[in-house]
């Protein structure tokens, strides 16, 4: 059996919910499979995100990475 990212947009996954927003980093960035890309924040609150797959997925990793953050 083959791993599939089941987290990508590719495979009918969607950011539904995404606390700010840059027009120039937006949170559908996430999802999109690309390394050269990112969801940026706007401000100093909590930042949260909700994605929402499609089917039912069984999550056996979760990778987050995040630079600068306080």
């Amino acid at each position: 059996m083959r791993n599939i990212d089941v987290c990508l947009s590719s495979e009918g996954t969607e950011v539904i919910l995404a606390t700010s927003s840059d027009e120039k980093h937006p949170p559908e960035n996430i999802i999109d499979g690309n390394p050269e890309t990112f969801w940026t924040t706007t401000g100093m609150f909590p930042q949260e995100f909700i994605i929402c797959f499609h089917k039912h997925v069984r999550i056996e990793r979760l990778l987050i990475q995040s630079y600068f953050g306080k």
